[in-house]
């Protein structure tokens, strides 16, 4: 990393306390990044004496004009030295960051994105019924009756088909013709372990449903046929849900301890960086609690915001009809041990990377709040280090769900209502999940009643362990 301007005060004339600190933060650095970081280092200090300022006085207006001329790397590397030194946190947060986009927003930049892959007449057609008008009165077709995660998969997959289309030199059309070599296309990937038969139906469905929206009067029952065969097929096909199935009791057990875990890290933690890594896990965690409990989705999770969403005591958790895919409203009781890390994140974790003027209940790096994909990617690396089986934030709606079948099988229609759907659809998929649950619980009984029967002590309750037989840490928890 070259740097562009080596002015600096030398290490033998920072003052004892910087000196100290810099040696203690930076002990096990050795060579070029150890130089590179006295070098910044006495940079920032000379910057701070021209400036006539204290040295630990940092803000996001000193660091941009002090490292005006250094390439990235270097400006990198002078903040890593400030962090470590200072023990400067929340001050590193850039306060003129872009205000983050609306859903709203996000959904029509994805239609400006794709639409133009659709041929012509389909876009003409589609354009004014993918309308958002900016006061919400006069929606197009689609977009006032569709929820903005279905829009935005049917416009997508709809793009990638018509690209499809133009690729293989075939008629730019949802029809029977091209639709066949996209199929043919599709299975080829599911042989090759690239593609599943549940995402086929699914894509069927999406690639139908436009076809209907965009031209209602033509004749789309081949399509529907070959959705319903397709259903069919893979009822044989095991999902990757049902693969990565997880019992609710383990998810409870492990955010208990896995938020014990974060605030004694925490309180050991001597740097700025093992601070982060105790953050990291705790978020992953509560976002995980916060599932179990209010089983909302991914993309409510990350909009949570601690004004619009929480009461005061933080007892009930609020999301408006437009918040939510189906368009009900959604109010969920937050109990006691939700609301006990809830409020240990908030004031523990929380303000190392939130903004003081930021309420969003879980922010990322660089203070802007989490998306969607990052929690969800977090998630599921923990749960894989957690139980071997890399579990979504969707699946745990679904392990609410079998729980609720299973411990109430006669209140199937609950857990319907717990995960706030329209109808039951989904209901028969939660059954069988419980049922599972049940047979695994007899299992279970089972093997104690033989073990007392042959005279054997119940072993204690052993803890997972991650794939490399060693006790999970937390470790593997990014930033």
């Amino acid at each position: 990393m070259a740097l562009e301007n080596s002015k600096m005060i030398p290490f033998e004339e920072w003052t004892d306390e910087i000196r100290t600190a810099f040696c203690e933060a930076f002990r096990e650095k050795k060579g070029g990044h150890l130089a590179r970081l006295r070098q910044m280092m006495g940079r920032w200090l000379l910057e701070a004496e021209k400036d006539g300022l204290p040295p630990d006085f940092v803000t996001p207006h000193l660091i941009t004009r002090r490292s005006e001329g250094l390439n990235p790397a270097a400006r990198s590397v002078m903040k890593q030295a400030l962090f470590e030194v200072f023990g400067i946190m929340t001050t590193f947060v850039p306060r003129d960051r872009k205000s983050e986009l609306t859903p709203r927003e996000r959904l029509s930049k994805t239609i400006d994105r794709h639409l133009p892959r659709f041929p012509d007449d389909w876009r003409s057609r589609a354009a004014p019924m993918l309308y958002l008008c900016p006061d919400r009165l006069a929606d197009g077709a689609i977009a006032d009756v569709r929820a903005a995660s279905s829009i935005t998969s049917i416009v997508m997959l709809g793009g990638q088909y018509f690209d499809f289309c133009r690729a293989e030199g075939l008629p730019v059309d949802l029809n029977r013709t091209s639709f066949r070599s996209w199929v043919k296309h599709r299975r080829e990937l599911f042989a090759d372990g690239k593609f599943s038969i549940h995402t086929m139906v699914l894509e069927a469905g999406r690639l139908l449903t436009l076809g209907r929206d965009i031209y209602p009067e033509r004749d789309w029952n081949w399509l529907k046929k070959f959705q319903d065969e397709m259903r069919k097929t893979a009822r044989h096909h095991p999902t990757r849900a049902n693969q990565r199935f997880v019992a609710l009791e383990e998810l409870r057990i492990a955010v208990r301890q896995g938020m014990e875990v974060a605030r004694k890290s925490h309180e050991k933690a001597t740097g700025y960086k093992a601070k982060l890594r105790a953050h990291t896990l705790a978020r992953a965690m509560l976002s995980i609690m916060i599932l179990i409990n209010s089983p909302v989705r991914i993309s409510s999770l990350t909009g949570l915001d601690l004004k619009q969403h929480f009461d005061p005591s933080f007892t009930r958790l609020y999301l408006a009809p437009s918040e939510t895919k189906d368009r009900n409203r959604d109010e969920r009781a937050i109990p006691p041990d939700v609301r006990a890390a809830l409020t240990s994140y908030i004031e523990v974790h929380r303000p190392l990377v939130a903004p003081a003027e930021e309420t969003r209940l879980f922010i990322g790096w660089g203070g802007a709040p989490c998306t969607s994909g990052h929690l969800s990617e977090e998630i599921g690396d923990l749960t894989q280090a957690l139980f071997g089986n890399r579990v979504s934030a969707h699946m745990i709606r679904n392990v609410v769900a079998a729980f609720i079948v299973s411990e109430s099988p006669k209140e199937k229609g609950l857990a319907s209502e717990v995960l706030n759907h329209r109808s039951g659809a989904s209901t028969p998929t939660y059954s069988a999940n419980a049922s599972r649950i049940v047979a695994s619980r007899k299992l279970g009984d089972a093997a104690d009643a033989q073990k007392e029967r042959l005279g054997m002590t119940k072993p204690a309750v052993r803890q997972r362990r991650s794939a490399d037989n060693e006790p999970y840490n937390g470790s593997f928890v990014r930033p």
